[in-house]
């Protein structure tokens, strides 16, 4: 069984975890303040950091969870400081509006998002993923934030399909 691991608020978790149709091989666990203490022995394969983290409180356990982790997925525009993960062999991918992640989005319309991969990423499998845009289409009470996590997860897993 893989697991991912998602710091964020419990709406959004909800939210994406509905919308990973190919979640069936996957347990995807919600980390916040009072659970954290008790994940810390889970072997995570993917850690996202959706929202402001809450690291510098529990710097032990975020430790021990990142110990195994073989990608990290960062929300940077919520959270610019990890250097605590210098030196780390992690595959880190960061996503959001600032031009320097490797995930981003522009054109961003009512029933669409363009968000594009600016860096070369290997996938699960090993494979080298080439820089592209690709338009989504929006999802009901889902923000801008969250269609670039779905987008990252898709390529990741080679689950990606165009619209």
């Amino acid at each position: 069984m893989t697991f991912i691991g998602i710091i964020a608020n419990q709406k959004e978790f909800e939210i994406i975890k509905s919308q990973i149709e190919w979640k069936n091989k996957f347990n995807i666990i919600l980390i916040n303040d009072n659970n954290i203490e008790n994940l810390q022995n889970i072997k995570f394969e993917i850690l996202i950091i959706h929202e402001k983290m809450i690291i510098k409180k529990h710097m032990k356990e975020f430790e021990k969870i990142c110990r195994n982790l073989q990608y990290l997925l960062v929300n940077f525009d919520k959270n610019m400081n990890l250097e605590i993960l210098n030196g780390s062999k992690i595959k880190i991918i960061t996503y959001g509006l600032n031009h320097k992640c490797t995930v981003t989005a522009s054109s961003i319309k009512e029933d669409s998002i363009m968000v594009a991969l600016q860096r070369e990423i290997l996938d699960k499998n090993g494979n080298l993923q080439v820089i592209e845009e690709q338009r989504l289409k929006t999802i009901e009470n889902l923000d801008v934030y969250g269609h670039m996590l779905l987008f990252i997860l898709n390529i990741i897993y080679g689950k990606f399909t165009k619209n």
